[in-house]
């Protein structure tokens, strides 16, 4: 069972460390990188909705997230390793319902919808298609750690 509290995962591995052992990247890590990728799409999502976006939503999922990420980096890994699930579960449906809308049209037909090049529309399903596997991959992360 992972550990992501700061100090009990810096106990256990300055206990096991030795001079020739190679460290992995450990528990505390996972929160951090959910911290500033949710952080940066949540203020991306923000940016959207104030410049006219307003069925963007993005800010809400986003930022519980980075509400979960958050708590596990300063001292409540259970709360926050909850919340942090909940959040990677709302981004990845959210992404899954929109990537399940738009991943069987052909690449021209979305851009042609959303006024955009099909570079753009490739670029856009493959976006949406490794968010959505981020968010599994958080999810997983943080309900292991519990």
């Amino acid at each position: 069972m992972l550990s992501l509290c700061p100090t009990a995962s810096l106990a256990a591995r300055s206990s096991a460390r030795s001079s020739h052992s190679f460290e992995p990247v450990h528990a505390r890590s996972l929160p951090t990188i959910a911290l500033y990728t949710s952080s940066f799409y949540a203020a991306w999502a923000v940016r959207n909705y104030l410049g006219g976006n307003t069925r963007e939503r993005g800010m809400v999922t986003f930022g519980t997230l980075a509400a979960g990420a958050a708590l596990c980096n300063h001292g409540h890994p259970l709360w926050g390793a909850r919340v942090a699930v909940l959040g990677s579960a709302l981004v990845g449906g959210s992404c899954a319902l929109v990537l399940q809308r738009v991943a069987l049209w052909p690449s021209a037909k979305l851009a042609h919808v959303s006024r955009k090049t099909d570079v753009w529309a490739r670029v856009y399903k493959a976006h949406l298609a490794s968010l959505t596997l981020m968010m599994g991959c958080f999810a997983w992360g943080f309900a292991s750690a519990v």
